[in-house]
């Protein structure tokens, strides 16, 4: 036999919800950093010839955040 189940109150739909403000979990600049990291790679991973992907990313994360 099932145990019997006693809420501490009646079960009943609340007038309003909780007011919680979704984090967003979808990742942001990952064109850019992949354009950054193709970049790195034809050039032998030297910053100075992809400094410009570089500052793309880097701008597009301070906008994320």
């Amino acid at each position: 036999r099932p145990p019997e189940l006693r809420p501490p109150r009646t079960l009943a739909l609340a007038d309003k919800v909780a007011n919680r403000r979704e984090q967003s979990t979808e990742a942001t600049c990952i064109t850019e950093m992949s354009v950054m990291m193709a970049c790195w790679k034809r050039n032998d991973f030297n910053d100075a010839a992809c400094a410009e992907e570089i500052r793309m990313f880097y701008d597009c994360v301070a906008k994320a955040e």
